[in-house]
């Protein structure tokens, strides 16, 4: 295994457009923190209301977890259908995956609007059960149960035995699984910023990198967003900043835990390593195109939730910044490099010995029950926003711009009129739900 240091991800190692700092004050109507994938789309939604939005990204776009990520499109929540009409019952489920389709429409729609290159592809999710797990049987038993009442209910799915299961994994590990036929793969960078290059055209939309925000205060019906070198007034502030969001609406600590997920990327292989999106015990993986026709396998994983290496506390027992939330969140641990590097070894023994481009770590934000929260975050301060996708941003985000957007320009949206139950019922901001009970980390 290649030895080089940790460095950017390989969606983001690329050359990326630098926008300008924020240098003065402005008054607008949205401030937006965070241009990632999530804010980004935000700022979509409402400028076609005709608002005036402005984005304050700390870094450059791609930067956080919408430059970390497997690059797939799921529109099914991180739960098992079953487990989800044991919660909810049937139709409420049911009405949840479909929510998950409506934002992979969105994401299409945006594609083809902004005319992104991004190597978009519906090659299906495959969940697969491994011989070398203890609960194999029982993995299999689920996928059945749920490829029935999925199929029922009207959701393109299939059913993989053995050796279909083998095939497809390419490996010998696997006994079987459960594929969601039409999700989808992109790459995560491309797609970034052919989406902040569309949405900063937009007549009224300004976005700032290299602006961290330091503080938000209110000021009467509205708010002020202040960074180093300016300071934005808004009648409303939108945090799309995932784990981050409490660093600035504490209360919200409880139901977002922040867990740090590690990925690698090989360097091009002669042969083709898999076809879609792949998960099971410990590890997940897909495979990269490349431009010369070669291909390359991005793998991660290689930790179980509660490893306490890869969970981080937002403060400190002073109540300040933690410093080892974005310090260390956002790099790989060698503990858990060796982890990763043992499984990879284990489902794929012929890249035993193959070359590692590229290695990082990145914060992800995950509530108690596997589903964000969307809404008010903190009335006083007028700030709304979205976190805690627990991993499934491409699930989620799209549909929760969309909802978010129309609550704040006062217009009952589409995915509001379709799907406004769910965003009431399941994804309200503070559900007991979410909060998680006491957990322990290695990160104190």
């Amino acid at each position: 295994m290649d030895e080089r240091p940790y460095g950017l991800p390989f969606w983001i190692d690329r050359d990326r457009p630098d926008y300008p700092p924020l240098d003065r004050d402005v008054a607008t109507d949205v401030a937006i923190v965070g241009a990632g994938i999530a804010g980004l789309k935000l700022a979509r939604c409402l400028a076609r209301y005709g608002l005036k939005v402005t984005i304050l990204e700390a870094g450059k776009v791609g930067d956080g977890a919408s430059g970390r990520n497997q690059g797939s499109i799921n529109h099914g929540p991180g739960m098992d259908y079953s487990d989800a009409i044991a919660r909810y019952a049937r139709p409420t489920a049911q009405s949840l995956w479909q929510l998950g389709l409506e934002n992979h429409r969105l994401i299409q729609e945006q594609i083809e609007e902004y005319a992104i290159d991004c190597d978009y592809q519906i090659d299906g999710y495959y969940s697969l059960a491994r011989s070398d797990s203890p609960d194999a049987e029982a993995a299999l038993a689920h996928y059945a149960q749920d490829y029935a009442l999925l199929k029922e209910d009207g959701f393109a799915v299939s059913l993989l035995d053995a050796a279909r299961a083998v095939e497809v994994g390419r490996s010998s590990l696997f006994l079987g699984g459960l594929c969601y036929l039409t999700d989808a793969q992109f790459h995560s960078g491309k797609y970034i910023l052919g989406l902040a290059r569309g949405v900063s055209s937009h007549q009224h939309v300004q976005l700032y990198g290299q602006s961290r925000v330091q503080q938000i205060v209110a000021q009467g019906n509205s708010a002020q967003v202040i960074t180093a070198q300016g300071r934005v007034s808004a009648r409303y502030v939108l945090l799309m900043l995932n784990a981050l969001a409490p660093q600035f609406v504490p209360q919200l600590e409880p139901g977002l835990r922040a867990e740090r997920g590690q990925v690698l990327v090989t360097e091009p292989l002669a042969e083709r390593p898999c076809r879609g999106s792949f998960g099971t015990a410990m590890a997940w993986w897909r495979e990269i195109i490349e431009p010369d026709g070669r291909y390359r396998l991005l793998f991660g994983g290689g930790r179980r939730r509660e490893e306490p290496d890869s969970l981080f506390r937002q403060f400190d027992r002073d109540g300040r910044p933690h410093p080892k939330l974005e310090r260390e969140g956002f790099s790989p641990s060698p503990a858990h490099q060796q982890r990763l590097d043992r499984e990879l070894r284990t489902i794929f023994p012929a890249l035993a010995g193959v070359r590692i481009t590229h290695r990082w770590g990145g914060l992800q934000s995950f509530t108690a029950d596997a589903l964000p929260m969307i809404g008010e975050f903190d009335p006083d301060r007028s700030i709304h926003g979205m976190a805690g996708f627990s991993g499934r941003g491409n699930c989620f985000s799209d549909v929760g711009a969309a909802y978010l957007a129309g609550r704040v320009a006062g217009v009952v949206s589409e995915v509001e009129r379709t799907f406004g139950h769910l965003f009431t019922q399941l994804l309200t901001v503070g559900r007991p739900s979410a909060t998680w009970a006491a957990w322990e980390t290695s990160n104190e």
